[in-house]
């Protein structure tokens, strides 16, 4: 009854000694599971404010066309940057022909 006791003792510190391993490795997973998530919620998190910076700039930038491409606006600019005038209307004159 002896041998086999300690048989069973020697196969459970096997037992116990073979499971260091495989909870630490799952601890080191789990720690750099961790530090990978975080780093990619600072990744996002940093797009984030990029995506509403560019979205800022992109309604600027909308806005700044619909005020140029108003018709004033379009005029003054070629008045003032290309030298254009507007021309005067032209007056047409219709003759008929009676018999």
């Amino acid at each position: 009854m002896r041998q086999t006791e300690t048989r069973s003792e020697i196969l459970k510190t096997i037992l116990y000694i073979g499971m260091i391993p495989v909870v630490a490795g799952l601890l080191f997973l789990y720690i750099w599971l961790g530090e990978e998530v975080r780093a990619g919620e600072l990744k996002l998190d940093s797009l984030r404010t990029r995506e509403i910076k560019l979205r800022g700039e992109y309604n600027l930038v909308q806005s700044e066309r619909n005020r140029l491409h108003r018709p004033d606006k379009l005029s003054k600019l070629a008045r003032e940057k290309l030298g254009l005038i507007q021309p005067d209307p032209e007056t047409r004159e219709v003759r008929v022909k009676l018999k």
